[in-house]
């Protein structure tokens, strides 16, 4: 997949979709969907321009915690068989282009798409007055994609940000098509847990990522392969993953990416240490039998 920046030259011609694209979620796989089939009926390839940061931390100011950091929303593009992501650099500049010189200087100049394929609810240039049907008065193909319903809500970034802040991974894992993961480089900790005979991969939360709340959690490892694994997030941000069946050295500056699966219990405070090994122990054993290991 080739990523290019702002105004950098790219290829032109493709079938073209606009967005955030936080989480790679399965209405956004949808959407993707019906690129992939317009570029295959017409010979050409798939490009995104992917809005970043967020247009709402930029025109509001909001803390927009996000489902997926951009190099992991780069890689989940890439997997859904897109060819081409220009990254656009989100500025209060940009959001104040007019939306006929926005389709003009950018969309035609950069990109001059086959079609564009866009969502039901998509605007652009100042005020929003961008739309399907301004760019169709320009010239250009357009076909909208209808939202994605579950449970008769669309599925939308804002709507798994919820469930997730929530502790509702596994209704977010529905909506997102795969599990909430986190990736990052394994640090060393304090060795508390492996006095208590457990040992933990220890990886900080990164900031800008939507945060579960504090407790244990069934997940997934996957480091070289995968391991069912007992997670543990401290109100700090401190994820703890215990890999059940891991028989290597420890993991400090590996880089892992952990699969949040399943909420099992949320943190407790002020407990002794034999209290906190009888907690640990059952906390293993519901691990264990959520991936049927008993």
């Amino acid at each position: 997949m080739q990523v290019v920046h702002d105004r950098q030259a790219g290829p032109r011609g493709g079938i073209l979709t606009l967005g955030t694209f936080d989480g790679v979620h399965r209405g956004h796989q949808a959407l993707l969907r019906v690129a992939r089939s317009r570029a295959q009926a017409l010979g050409t390839f798939v490009e995104v321009w992917l809005y970043h940061p967020h247009p709402r931390q930029v025109l509001r100011g909001e803390t927009v915690p996000l489902l997926t950091l951009l190099p992991e929303r780069l890689h989940l593009l890439e997997g859904q068989g897109v060819e081409v992501v220009r990254v656009i650099s989100f500025t209060p500049e940009i959001a104040a282009l007019p939306a006929e010189i926005y389709v003009t200087d950018w969309l035609q100049d950069l990109s001059a798409p086959k079609e564009l394929v866009l969502g039901y609810d998509h605007h652009f240039g100042r005020g929003r007055a961008g739309d399907a049907t301004f760019l169709r008065r320009h010239g250009l193909q357009v076909e909208e994609v209808p939202p994605l319903l579950e449970g008769g809500q669309p599925v939308s970034s804002s709507r798994i940000r919820r469930l997730i802040q929530a502790g509702a991974v596994v209704e977010a894992a529905r909506l997102l098509g795969r599990p909430y993961f986190v990736e990052g480089r394994v640090e060393m900790g304090r060795q508390i847990a492996r006095q208590l005979g457990t040992p933990t991969a220890n990886l900080p939360w990164p900031a800008e990522k939507a945060l579960p709340p504090p407790g244990v959690y069934a997940g997934q490892a996957h480091v070289g392969k995968s391991y069912p694994a007992m997670l543990y997030l401290s109100p700090q941000g401190l994820l703890e993953a215990h890999l059940l069946g891991w028989e290597g050295p420890a993991l400090y500056g590996k880089t892992l990416r952990v699969d949040i699966v399943a909420f099992l219990r949320p943190h407790q405070e002020g407990l002794s240490e034999k209290a906190m090994q009888r907690q640990i122990a059952e906390d293993l054993r519901q691990v264990r039998a959520y991936w049927g290991l008993d």
